[in-house]
């Protein structure tokens, strides 16, 4: 496990959300990656779940479990 700057995410990366209601999970990086001047908004896939969308700015840190 690494943390990366958020705007460094890639197709097929492996991240750990915390999604609140639980434990963090390991979502992977389902779609190309938007980015804005601000912000990095990728569509995460992970298991017995529905795509979701997390959006963050482009210097937070994220926690990438496998890279691409």
């Amino acid at each position: 496990m690494m943390d990366f700057v958020a705007q460094r995410l890639m197709l097929g990366d492996v991240v750990l959300i915390d999604l609140g209601e639980e434990q963090a999970i390991e979502a992977t990086v389902a779609r190309p990656i938007e980015r804005t001047a601000t912000t990095v908004r990728v569509t995460l896939r992970a298991e017995g779940r529905d795509d979701f969308i997390r959006e963050w700015p482009l210097d937070a840190m994220v926690t990438v479990v496998k890279g691409s």
